[in-house]
């Protein structure tokens, strides 16, 4: 159900905008449609810019928020406006990426070292100190020379990846000519590397340590900014909305409130120093937004619908309508009874510990698709995979009677057939609603000769075959189709109708087949999942060692393992499935058109 919606139509003296504006976010129950060039200036994405900025270090905080170190509890110096903050913050991770490169960096000089072994510093040096030149080489090994090793005093210290690397010892005053490339080590030496590099990690842990210390105030602080910058960037939003009137002296303003709080809103702009008028919304000319007000059940159902779209204001909410059947069409594709209860086990746990109440909503709304997989998966007959007709329990062989029975391939084949036929045929009913709310009954009489040829038709078949009911329906459908379907106000109108309605026929004809067929995906995947169930059970069964308590275990490994892989395939697609049937199917030939603005009323975060 769509809230009815007044429109406001408010004019505010110059001088006297902001503060009303500011009045008006307090009061915070008027929506008001923002113009879509303002989102795209320069002022609006500098904003979004920021909120994104300030998203991106909340996160990166976030790791540090849920660790914990022995130090001392380190707090942000208060002087920090929020700005400073965000910089002051961004500095610190600036240093812990250089910091980081450098280590690198470092590590990598240190590996040159660990190429030739430990390496003595010391004792190289008091070499050199006694007028002995001490050279590093490298060369690939086939062509070492072992002459070197007389001539040059050479020592082969280290072979990696096909090269030698070697040292020679000789006096300063002799020249050393040998075919091989000089090593250069780096700038420092290698306890000055690793003493360098523990510097930095120690550096390194303080700043990750104060971070951990200020993680939890940091992000208290940025997420009230956040918050200060999105309530700034409406407020901007709404003041850049008003059209502008009497060289700028004139604000004028429009705003959409629901029509049960309207008294109460009258009242408090009674008081404000402005003039406004309230009115009803005009059809083809205004666009309310929507606030859907549905009872329980269809509200869980609402965030389904909203992954599409939201219905326009002139339009039926099609959510209760939808709502039973996907419950049917989750059921069906789960198709086991054990899968459904326990899925209503779990989540009605979960609602009663109340651990996950933000979540309660997704909460009740997995319980009842859990429900219609328990009455599905009963009339399937498979409980975790296990035929229910090849089992002799006295409350089994009471529901045997609506089970599917073992022919039940080609049943829940036409089972699946005929919902299509009815979800189709009850959308099209819907359809002719929907189009007399829209645009008057003579827009619907084209899609009441369809409902009239085809649910009269098969109603009439199924009673008395073809006879003459059959033949009327077929004949009162074919007027409205095709003499009715347009208006009939020119000599030339008739010819029109009849092409228009070949048209629509052709469309239909084609499109009704692909539609109905599309409903087989319900018979498939709840196949699929009742065979990948079977199949755990044979493995478990099969392939468990004939070892007393290993064989159990082994056994109970592939049962859990299996079913829990089968219980999340099949309820991913349980989901997406009825979400296409639902979104293209029955959509489409419920006449939907959606494409509203949610109410969404000017206020504080």
């Amino acid at each position: 159900m769509i809230t009815p919606m007044t429109k406001l139509t408010m004019l505010i003296y110059h001088r006297d905008y902001n503060k009303f504006l500011n009045d008006l976010r307090d009061h915070g129950v008027v929506h008001v449609h923002t113009k879509k060039q303002t989102l795209q200036d320069e002022n609006m994405k500098a904003k979004m810019s920021e909120v994104k900025h300030v998203n991106n270090v909340m996160k990166m905080l976030d790791v540090y928020r849920q660790q914990t170190t022995d130090n001392g509890q380190q707090t942000l110096t208060t002087e920090l406006r929020n700005e400073e903050l965000i910089s002051f913050i961004d500095n610190k991770f600036a240093e812990i990426e250089n910091i980081q490169q450098e280590i690198i960096s470092l590590q990598k000089d240190d590996n040159v070292y660990a190429q030739w072994g430990k390496f003595p510093e010391e004792r190289l040096n008091q070499i050199r100190a006694n007028n002995w030149d001490v050279r590093f080489f490298t060369v690939p090994s086939k062509k070492y020379d072992n002459a070197w090793e007389e001539e040059f005093n050479a020592f082969l210290v280290n072979e990696v990846s096909g090269f030698s690397y070697f040292t020679t010892f000789t006096s300063k005053d002799k020249e050393v000519n040998i075919d091989a490339e000089t090593f250069h080590f780096p700038a420092m030496t290698k306890s000055e590397i690793e003493n360098k590099i523990e510097e930095l990690k120690s550096e390194l842990n303080d700043i990750k340590a104060y971070l951990t210390d200020i993680a939890e105030e940091a992000i208290n602080r940025l997420n009230e900014y956040k918050q200060s910058v999105i309530d700034d960037a409406n407020f901007y939003k709404v003041s850049e909305a008003a059209q502008r009137l009497a060289d700028d002296k004139i604000m004028a303003l429009e705003g959409w409130v629901p029509t049960e709080i309207e008294t109460a809103t009258i009242e408090w702009l009674n008081n404000e120093d402005i003039y406004f008028e309230a009115s009803e919304p005009e059809k083809n000319v205004d666009n309310p937004p929507i606030k859907l007000k549905n009872r329980f059940f269809a509200r869980l159902f609402e965030m389904i619908g909203n992954m599409y779209s939201i219905p326009t204001y002139w339009e039926l909410d099609m959510t209760p309508f939808f709502a039973p059947f996907f419950v049917l069409f989750f059921g069906f594709c789960m198709g086991d009874l054990g899968y459904g209860a326990l899925i209503c086990l779990v989540t009605l746990g979960l609602i009663i510990s109340k651990k996950l109440q933000p979540m309660q909503n997704v909460l009740w709304l997995g319980f009842f698709l859990g429900l219609g997989t328990v009455v599905m998966g009963t009339i399937s007959g498979t409980f975790f995979g296990v035929p229910l007709l090849d089992v002799d329990i006295p409350i089994v062989n009471r529901l045997k009677t609506i089970m599917f029975k073992p022919d039940g391939l080609y049943s829940a084949f036409y089972v699946s057939l005929i919902i299509g036929v009815f979800q189709i045929l009850f959308g099209m009913c819907l359809k002719i609603i929907n189009l007399t709310k829209m645009h008057g009954f003579g827009a619907a009489l084209s899609t009441v000769g369809w409902v009239i040829l085809l649910l009269g038709g098969i109603v009439t078949f199924l009673l008395d075959g073809i006879g003459i009911p059959f033949y009327a329906c077929m004949i009162i459908g074919a007027i409205f189709i095709f003499l009715l379907n347009g208006p009939i106000n020119s000599i030339a109108a008739p010819f029109k109708n009849i092409g228009s309605g070949l048209w629509d026929t052709y469309n239909m004809a084609t499109g009704l087949l692909g539609d109905v067929l599309s409903y087989i995906r319900l018979f498939a995947l709840g196949l699929s999942g009742s065979i990948l169930g079977l199949v755990f059970n044979d493995l478990a069964m099969n392939m468990s060692p004939d070892i007393p308590v290993v064989g159990t275990i082994v056994m109970l490994l592939i049962l859990i393992f299996g079913h829990a892989m089968n219980i999340a395939l099949s309820a991913l697609s349980a989901f997406v499935h009825p979400m296409r049937l639902t979104f293209v199917e029955f959509y489409k030939n419920s006449g939907f058109v959606g494409g509203a603005k949610e109410y969404e009323p000017f206020r504080k975060n």
